[in-house]
């Protein structure tokens, strides 16, 4: 009898132990750096904060304050920085289209393609096609063609995770799991920072302009 009790014990004490282990075991990280930063240092510095789609609002501000500080004003594009923030109900913008087909984003950010008249199963803010109503209906508004003239977009670490057990819930598989696919499935040139509240406060820090779009 005593030894069952001491068995009992023992099994109870490593059970305990490791659910501590489990609740102590740190989440996804993305690699803290400010080398997306670092590089940046255009006389004109501006951030759009850019928590929800809205058709492509965030793509618009970005493209229209690259091309008026260049045709009004005859500033070249070397000195202009514009960095966009993606989190919130835009963490879907910097991932490629398989994951939006995989995981229905189209369908969980209520986004209907007229083409299927179904949920958008592809990510046409990255790379529009022809006819596609988001942005301007061009695709030199995409993240694409900003990318190519120096917008760097930034994609919340902490946004990816909640996205992740949100997915989990509906059945996609376990969050761990689903954090590994978006984060090896990110758009070509989109940067994964940590936190983009954090990055925000390190761009003010190095002077950029800050406007919610």
């Amino acid at each position: 009898m005593t030894d069952r009790r001491s068995f009992i014990t023992a099994m109870a004490a490593l059970s305990a132990g490791a659910s501590l282990a489990a609740a102590a075991e740190p989440s996804p990280k993305a690699p803290a750096s400010d080398a997306w930063l670092d590089q940046l240092k255009g006389k004109h510095k501006q951030l759009f904060d850019a928590p929800d789609p809205d058709g492509g609002t965030l793509l618009r501000h970005a493209r229209g304050y690259l091309d008026v500080w260049r045709d009004s004003y005859a500033v070249p594009e070397r000195d202009i920085n514009v960095v966009v923030t993606l989190y919130g109900r835009t963490m879907a913008l910097g991932l490629q289209d398989a994951m939006w087909a995989k995981y229905k984003l189209g369908e969980a950010l209520n986004i209907i393609d007229p083409a299927t008249n179904a949920p958008l199963a592809r990510n046409w803010f990255a790379h529009p096609q022809a006819g596609d109503p988001v942005a301007d209906g061009s695709p030199e508004s995409s993240i694409d063609a900003l990318l190519k003239r120096g917008v760097v977009f930034l994609l919340c670490n902490n946004a990816v995770q909640r996205w992740s057990g949100r997915l989990e819930k509906q059945g996609l598989g376990t969050a761990a799991e689903i954090y590994a696919d978006l984060t090896s499935h990110v758009v070509p040139g989109v940067i994964i920072v940590p936190n983009v509240l954090i990055a925000m406060t390190k761009a003010h820090e190095r002077g950029f302009g800050y406007a919610r779009t």
